[in-house]
C-alpha cells in the first residue's frame, strides 16, 4: 500500500509522505526508503545488489569496546549479498546435510556450521551456478579475483548492514529499534526464527542483526582497524579466530550493533553461527 501511494504522487511531496507514514507506523524514515532493490536469482540464492560507496567503520559510542576503534574512513566496491542469511532448506539442498540445532522449519537460518562449513558451502554454490571457486579447501585463503561466491569481508559485512545510517543499529539507537528489526536476547524467545519476518534495511537485506552470527571472510585481529587499508580492507593474514558479525538469537543488544565484532576458531560449531555469502558483479 505504502509504495502504491508514494509512486502516484508528485515526486517534490513524496517524501513528505514517507516521513508521515514513518511517524504513523512507529518506523523511523529509513524504513521508508523506497530505494530501488536490485535482485538476481543464482542457484536457489537470490542475491541483492549492494553499490559502491564509503562509509565510516567502526564504533564511537560508549557501547563500543577498543576493537571496534579507531573509526576510520573505509572505501568499498559494489558487490552483491544474499538477501538473507542462508536457510537450512538452501544449505541441505546443495550439501544434502542439515546440521542445526533448531529445525522445526526450512526458512530457519542454517547453523552449527564451522567457518570451514560455510567456505565450502560457497564453493559448491560456484560449482553449481558455473562460476570459479573462490576457496583453495587446501590452504583456505581466497582468491577475489574469481567470480563466484565467498564470504563477505567484515568490511563488507558492515557496510552492508549500515545500508547509509551511522546509528547504533541500521534502524536507529534504541533497543525498540533493534527489536523491530532483529531477533536478540530480548525478543528471540531463545531460538532462531525463520528469515525475512522482519523488515530489511534500505539495501533490502534482512536479519542483519540477531538470529546468528555471520561468519565473515577475515581473520580476527583487536587492533586491525589501526593498520587497515582504506580501500576494500581483507583483513589480516593469519590468526587464531575468523570474524562473525551481527550477533545471535541470544546475543544481548550491545553485541548485536552495527560495529559489534565477534568470531571463533574456523572449525568451532556453534548454533549461534551462521552465514550469508556475497561475489562480485
Amino acid at each position: 500500500m505504502k509504495d502504491s501511494v508514494t509512486k502516484s504522487v508528485n515526486p517534490a511531496n513524496r517524501v513528505l509522505i514517507l516521513v508521515i507514514i514513518a511517524l504513523l507506523t512507529g518506523l523511523p524514515p529509513c524504513y521508508s526508503q523506497a530505494r530501488d532493490v536490485k535482485k538476481e536469482v543464482v542457484a536457489g540464492i537470490t542475491m541483492v545488489s549492494i553499490p559502491a560507496g564509503t562509509f565510516e567503520m567502526g564504533g564511537r559510542s560508549e557501547m563500543a569496546d577498543w576493537t571496534e576503534k579507531p573509526v576510520h574512513t573505509v572505501t568499498i566496491d559494489a558487490f552483491t549479498m544474499s538477501e538473507t542469511q542462508i536457510t537450512q532448506a538452501q544449505y541441505h539442498a546443495l550439501t544434502g546435510e542439515n546440521p542445526s540445532h533448531f529445525r522445526h522449519d526450512d526458512n530457519l537460518p542454517v547453523e552449527t556450521v564451522s567457518w570451514f562449513d560455510a567456505v565450502r558451502f560457497c564453493n559448491l554454490l560456484s560449482d553449481r551456478a558455473g562460476l570459479d571457486k573462490c576457496y583453495d579447501e587446501v590452504t583456505w585463503k581466497c582468491d577475489f579475483m574469481k567470480n563466484g561466491f565467498r564470504l563477505p569481508t567484515e568490511a563488507e559485512w558492515e557496510y552492508a548492514n549500515r545500508a547509509g545510517s551511522t546509528t547504533e543499529y541500521w534502524s536507529g539507537d534504541s533497543h525498540r529499534d533493534l527489536a523491530r528489526v532483529g531477533w536478540y536476547q530480548a525478543v528471540s524467545g531463545a531460538k532462531t526464527h525463520p528469515v525475512a519476518t522482519k523488515p530489511p534495511n534500505p539495501f533490502g537485506l534482512y536479519d542483519m542483526h540477531g538470529n546468528v552470527w555471520e561468519w565473515c571472510n577475515d581473520w580476527l585481529m583487536e587492533n586491525y582497524y589501526e593498520i587497515s587499508p582504506a580501500e576494500n580492507p581483507r583483513g589480516p593474514d593469519y590468526g587464531f579466530a575468523r570474524v562473525a558479525r551481527g550477533g545471535r538469537f541470544y546475543s544481548s543488544a550491545r553485541h548485536s550493533r552495527s560495529s559489534a565484532r565477534g568470531g571463533l576458531p574456523p572449525d568451532s560449531k556453534d548454533r549461534g553461527y551462521g552465514f550469508r555469502v556475497v561475489r562480485c558483479p
